[in-house]
């Protein structure tokens, strides 16, 4: 793979922080593979802002060089098709479509564009995810895993078939589990921070992060 990997964490409808990471990675899309682990909608203001910021990117710099995973954010959205549902709002999916509401569209195309987003992707030297893996084996991990998963962190710590990066189940800081993976969901949305994680053409990798801008802190109806 040419040029850095960049791999962004959990944003939950937080662009302005998203812009303010890209911005601080130098994030250079003739060069760079930037890859999305998912959770772009609910709980924060600018849901419908994120989607369609992200899909630009994509269409701008090709499918292969920005690459979108699904979270289990999304298919909420999937599974209640766009209705607001208990357990949807419970979640935060008031907020999205409040979000796309402000801005006059509907969430029924982008539904279909999270219906197309792929639940992993191998990096060579990883895969990436959006709950991490349950199983060892990428092929032996459901839908549900690679979306849902997360009692395996504290208790498993079997090796899994490569390094795994992963979002879904926040902390303060980026952190590896028991099986050595890393997760990179800060917490943006609650307060934390926005982060990416960077590895170089020469395998090197660091982590970056940007604090929750106050831009998204509230969005006023």
């Amino acid at each position: 793979m040419a040029g850095r990997l960049i791999v962004v964490g959990d944003i939950h409808g937080c662009y302005y922080s998203m812009v303010d990471l890209l911005k601080e990675v130098e994030y250079t899309s003739s060069t760079d593979t930037l890859v999305f682990v998912g959770d772009y909608i609910d709980r924060g203001p600018y849901s419908f802002e994120v989607v369609r910021a992200i899909r630009k990117l994509q269409q701008q710099a090709g499918y292969d060089n920005v690459v979108c995973l699904r979270g289990n954010h999304e298919q909420f959205a999937i599974d209640n098709g766009g209705i607001l549902s208990p357990l949807w709002e419970r979640n935060g999916g008031g907020t999205t479509l409040l979000s796309y509401d402000q801005n006059g569209c509907g969430i029924d195309e982008d539904i279909e564009w999270f219906k197309s987003l792929p639940l992993g992707y191998d990096a060579g030297e990883m895969i990436i995810c959006h709950a991490g893996l349950t199983h060892p084996n990428l092929e032996d991990n459901s839908a549900d895993d690679l979306l849902w998963g997360r009692e395996w962190i504290l208790t498993d710590g079997r090796p899994r078939e490569k390094l795994v990066v992963f979002g879904h189940t926040p902390r303060g800081t980026p952190y590896k589990t028991k099986s050595g993976d890393i997760c990179i969901d800060c917490g943006c949305v609650f307060g934390g921070k926005l982060c990416a994680l960077i590895v170089s053409e020469d395998g090197g990798s660091s982590f970056v992060t940007v604090p929750k801008s106050e831009k998204d802190i509230e969005r006023s109806e």
